[in-house]
Order: structure tokens, then sequence, then C-alpha cells
């Protein structure tokens, strides 16, 4: 028996966190959405969580330009936990004008101590021609 391995396993409070960033729960990992992405999800996988371990899910918008100052906490989200999971997420929505352009980050906790932090981009959306002609359309009408 080895005792010094079971030890560093079992350490009081050390819960060990896999994670990645999706665009829904069956998705493949990414590290670049659209502006106009629904809604954004970091999937997580659990070792030694524990019923009533608290998890905890921050966004954070490390570098949006103009938007909002460097490493604004944008939303953030609280799950019970009930032992570990291998299917946990946090789901942040699209804000109304979509997200802004720039750098961000997930950062997990549990327990109130970071577990692993998730950076990822926002690119613009993808404009369509109608679009563009008709908004140019208005711009020349006010003539």
């Amino acid at each position: 028996m080895t005792p010094m391995i079971y030890a560093a396993v079992a350490s009081a409070g050390e819960v060990k966190v896999e994670a990645f960033m999706t665009t829904g729960p069956e998705d493949e990992a990414v590290t670049s959405f659209t502006a106009d992405t629904p809604k954004l999800y970091a999937m997580f996988k659990t070792k030694g969580a524990k019923d009533g371990d608290k998890a905890r899910g921050v966004l954070i918008a490390e570098d949006v330009g103009d938007v909002a100052p460097p490493n604004t906490t944008v939303l953030e989200t609280k799950l019970d936990m009930e032992g570990d999971t291998d299917d946990g997420d946090f789901n942040f929505s699209k804000p109304t004008n979509g997200w802004p352009v720039g750098k961000y980050r997930v950062e997990i906790y549990i327990n109130d101590e970071l577990a692993t932090k998730l950076k990822f981009t926002i690119k613009a959306a993808a404009k369509s021609k109608k679009k563009d002609a008709a908004a140019g359309d208005e711009e020349s009408s006010g003539d």
C-alpha cells in the first residue's frame, strides 16, 4: 500500500475540474464564438466533489475595448453540487445587442477556490449583404 498516493488523492477540499467552452452541451469544444452566439457553455467534469459543495462560474470580459473596463465580471452562475459530475455546465445567454467583440474568460470555482480558467474570444458576427444594403439605403435616404 502507498499511503502517499492515497493522501494526495484524498487531500481535503481538493476538487479536480476539467472544462471546455462550447456552443451547446452536445457540441465540440471551441475557443472562439461570434457576437450572435445565443449561449456560451462552459462544460465541466469534477473529481472529488462532495454533496453540498458549491460551484460557481464567472464570465469575465478581459478586453472588450471601450464597452467595459478590462476584467469586468459580466455574468455569474452558482450551482449546488451533488457529488461528482461528468456533465456539469454553466451557460451564459447572449446580451440583447450581442456579445461585445473581444477576449473573455470563464473562471470556475469550487467552494470559492479557483479550480480552472477557460479563455476564449468573441468575433464579429458575419453580416449578410442584404442587411448592409438596407443600412446603406437608410443612411442615404436621410438627405
